[in-house]
């Protein structure tokens, strides 16, 4: 019973890495499809097809912000203000104050 169970085993792995082979290779394909149609598409139209990538720009932005702190990059800046660490307490409940 076990080389049958091992044997079903490396049958049902086998037989879903394969599956994911094929949709894998079929999701690229589909994009590919589209990519080279919506190219053609722009080409006939007569418009240079470009690549936005602000959404890049601005991700390479957020991620040197940090790091520049003065005109040029490495430069320590000034201080931005002091850490202060304050002791919380609860607040107890006032005495209602009158309407103005």
């Amino acid at each position: 019973m076990n080389l049958i169970s091992t044997l079903i085993s490396i049958a049902a792995r086998l037989v879903l890495a394969v599956a994911s082979i094929v949709l894998f290779l079929a999701v690229l394909a589909a994009g590919l499809v589209i990519f080279g149609v919506l190219m053609l598409w722009s080409l006939i139209r007569g418009r240079k097809p470009t690549f936005n990538n602000a959404a890049f720009q601005r991700a390479a932005q957020f991620r040197t912000q940090g790091f520049r702190t003065g005109p040029g990059m490495g430069q320590r800046g000034a201080p931005q203000g002091e850490v202060i660490d304050a002791e919380v307490r609860e607040v107890p409940n006032a005495d209602p104050r009158l309407e103005r």
